[in-house]
């Protein structure tokens, strides 16, 4: 027995049990959630891969350019009968237009039918008009309409493409599941129907189209927007709708907005055109 407050030697293999008893069981502790969060994380992959690959009911998240371009670019080039493109806005770099033209004539060449949709807006941009006059010319389908959902390519209706927000550009949405795949070209059929066609014959904007852009912006400053909200909505410049304001207020005789609003109001600008409204003779599926 040693006496208290005394310290008594000892060999170092006793030394060495006592210290690393305690580390050497921290690390068993911490080898067992190794392996158990590892075993969950293998679990967790394998679900996310199952979602992935489970066929035609599955939707994708795609993040960065090169990873939406390829996808995108893939399914386009397998399509066999047909393709659906809505493109908002008034105009295309001249870099993605040599691109997509190419791509568009082999697909029509191959006799896969194209039905697309721009803004009236695209006429404002000379490339852009250019480039859907020959598509037209080989045998595209190309509509213009002044407002329009947001972009969608749709894939013999068994995939689709949508943007995911606003907020994220950088991010797409595969979508594979048949209803909404229905659903998303039922909308595009909706914004077809009511389109003005563009004859590759003609080279100068419809006038129909002027008077639809002019009706649009009076909807839109009797809702009491901006030019600049009015500009985003149609996909032209602020400039362009500030010539349409000034050309509307010298036709009715306003000389201030205010005076323009009811003027607008009590000479019935804000009748609507009857517009045929087709409906989609896609079946929707079981």
């Amino acid at each position: 027995m040693g006496e208290p407050g005394l310290l008594a030697p000892v060999t170092p293999a006793i030394a060495a049990g006592r210290v690393l008893a305690p580390l050497e069981e921290t690390l068993a502790e911490g080898k067992r959630r190794l392996d158990a969060l590892t075993k969950s994380y293998e679990t967790a992959e394998a679900v996310f891969n199952g979602a992935r690959q489970s066929g035609p009911q599955s939707s994708t998240v795609l993040r960065g350019a090169d990873e939406i371009a390829e996808t995108i670019d893939a399914a386009v080039g397998t399509a066999k009968a047909e393709l659906l493109t809505a493109q908002p806005g008034g105009r295309r770099p001249p870099e993605i237009l040599e691109t997509v033209v190419r791509r568009n004539l082999e697909l029509l060449a191959r006799g896969v039918q194209q039905r697309t949709l721009y803004q009236h807006a695209v006429w404002n941009h000379p490339p852009t008009a250019e480039y859907i006059r020959t598509v037209a010319e080989a045998g595209g389908c190309v509509r213009t309409v002044d407002e329009m959902f947001d972009r969608v390519i749709i894939v013999d209706r068994t995939v689709a493409f949508i943007p995911t927000s606003s907020d994220y550009p950088d991010e797409a949405l595969e979508v594979r599941d048949p209803s909404i795949v229905w659903y998303l070209a039922n909308v595009f059929e909706y914004a077809w129907a009511r389109g003005t066609p563009v004859d590759p014959a003609v080279n100068r904007r419809p006038e129909t189209v002027v008077s639809e852009i002019e009706q649009s912006i009076v909807r839109f400053l009797v809702a009491g927007h901006t030019e600049e909200k009015i500009a985003r909505g149609l996909g032209i410049s602020r400039r362009t709708v500030a010539e349409y304001i000034s050309r509307i207020s010298r036709r009715l005789g306003s000389v201030s907005r205010a005076q323009l609003g009811y003027l607008i109001a009590t000479k019935g600008l804000l009748a609507e055109a009857e517009y045929e409204r087709v409906p989609a003779t896609d079946p929707r599926p079981s």
